[in-house]
Formats: C-alpha cells, sequence, structure tokens
C-alpha cells in the first residue's frame, strides 16, 4: 500500500459513512459514533504501527486496517438498529463483503488484500483463530488492541453523559441499575475474559471491558492504555465494593507488569 491508496481509502471510507447519516437524531448519533470510534482506532493503529514497525508500507496497511475494522456496522445499524452481533450479523463477516461488494481494496496486491480483509473478518472473535499466517496474526493482534483502546473512550465518555446524551446502541440496550453481577467481578480478579452471556447491567459491561485489558498483545498497548487514561475512567464509574477493590487491585498490578518490552517486526 502507498499513500495515494491510503488517501483513495480515506475519502471512499468519509463518502461511505455520509451515506448513513440520518435526519433522525437517535439513529445518527449512532452512526456519528461508529465514524468517530473508526478514525479513533486508525490513529490508535498507526501510534502503534509506528512503535513496533519499521517498514512504512506495512505501517499503512495497519492505518488501513483500523479504517475498514468497523465498516460492516453501518449496514449492521441501518437494518437492525443494533450493535449486537448475537442478535443481528457478525459485523466483523460482513464488513468482508462490503469490502468485496465495494472493490475497496480492488487496487491492491493480492496478499496485502488479505491482510487487510482477514483482519476485518476476525477482529471482533473472541479468539485469534487458527490457521492464519504469522504476517496476518500480527496484523490481527494489532487491530484487536487498537479496537479495545478505543472501544475503552467511547465507553467511559458514555458513562460520564447524560443519559439522554448517550448513544442508544452503545450500552447493548442493558439496564443502568446500581447492581452487578458477582461472576464477571470473578472474571476480572482470575484474569480471564468475561463473556456478554454474563452480563445482566451496565456496570457488568464495564467490568467485562476491563477485561479485555487481558487480551492486550503488546507492551505498548498497555502503555497507550496507561497513557490515555480510559481504564481509570470507567473503573471510576464502578461500584465501590470490596469484591470489585480487589479485584481493580489484581487488574492494576497486571497492567504495570505487561507496560515493559517490545518487539519490531
Amino acid at each position: 500500500m502507498d499513500a495515494i491508496a491510503l488517501l483513495n481509502l480515506r475519502q471512499w471510507l468519509a463518502n461511505y459513512c455520509r451515506k448513513f447519516h440520518s435526519a433522525n437524531d437517535r439513529d445518527h448519533r449512532n452512526i456519528v459514533l461508529k465514524e468517530s470510534h473508526t478514525y479513533h482506532v486508525a490513529a490508535n493503529m498507526l501510534t502503534l504501527s509506528q512503535t513496533l514497525l519499521r517498514n512504512r508500507n506495512k505501517i499503512m496497511i495497519a492505518e488501513a486496517i483500523g479504517l475498514l475494522h468497523d465498516i460492516g456496522r453501518f449496514p449492521q445499524y441501518a437494518q437492525y438498529k443494533t450493535f449486537r452481533d448475537s442478535i443481528s450479523v457478525n459485523h466483523g463477516r460482513l464488513g468482508t463483503e462490503v469490502i468485496r461488494n465495494e472493490r475497496v481494496l480492488s487496487d491492491l496486491p493480492d496478499r496485502e488484500r488479505e491482510i487487510i480483509t482477514n483482519a476485518v473478518r476476525f477482529h471482533n472473535a473472541f479468539a485469534v483463530p487458527d490457521g492464519l499466517d504469522a504476517e496476518t496474526i500480527f496484523f490481527l493482534k494489532l487491530i484487536r488492541d487498537a479496537d479495545k483502546l478505543d472501544i475503552w473512550r467511547v465507553f467511559a465518555e458514555y458513562h460520564e453523559r447524560d443519559n439522554s446524551e448517550r448513544e442508544s446502541a452503545a450500552g447493548l440496550g442493558l439496564p443502568d441499575s446500581p447492581g452487578f453481577t458477582d461472576a464477571v467481578v470473578a472474571c476480572l480478579a482470575e484474569k480471564r475474559l468475561a463473556t456478554l452471556s454474563l452480563l445482566k447491567t451496565l456496570h457488568d459491561f464495564s467490568i467485562m471491558q476491563l477485561t479485555w485489558m487481558y487480551d492486550l498483545n503488546f507492551p505498548a498497548s498497555f502503555r497507550l492504555a496507561k497513557e490515555q487514561g480510559h481504564i481509570e475512567r470507567i473503573i471510576a464509574t464502578l461500584p465501590h465494593t470490596n469484591h470489585i477493590e480487589e479485584a481493580i487491585f489484581v487488574l492494576r498490578q497486571y497492567m504495570k507488569e505487561k507496560e515493559g518490552g517490545e518487539s519490531f517486526h
């Protein structure tokens, strides 16, 4: 990928997103949320790749993946009015259909197109699937980190706004009640990923997002998470109980341990 191809991709993306803008305030707010998220993730990809990569071509591939990773969210919301894959469609797979149908990457070499498409397809999988080559796995891990980093920003801002100003689809329909589920907190304390099936409240959703820290892949991602500060903003919204405080202590210690080291590709 070269600079011209990346510029063309940015222009295509802006035009594509504009098609989903709506006069309906609720729908427009949800679309703009994902549009903003897309550009923030692309920025995270650029930051991380400039630390981890020395090859300019690969850095541009990383940024392109960030720009396209959530392209399936737009038709998903247009048809189903939700961002919850389990009751609509897998937005990673839908994204690959958009890329193919729109011929977004038609001018790129086959190998670059394969890497980008697979990264989009599997960025939202519960775990990195088997059977992928090492280079694809690297870029897939990179987008999974960059995506999490900005989802933390999105939900830190979400919780700090009044209900009337929140994006309706962001909370997945979970009630904003004061309670939380012990099984979700246990995942955080035991360094395990929580699953959507455990969630009963918005607090559960926040705690589940904190467990994603255990799925980050690069020391640079941990350092960027600390620098951005969104984890602490989310923690500040949680109930202050001994159970939660103990789990958060484990999380913070884990983050501190993982910040060191580096690798280049």
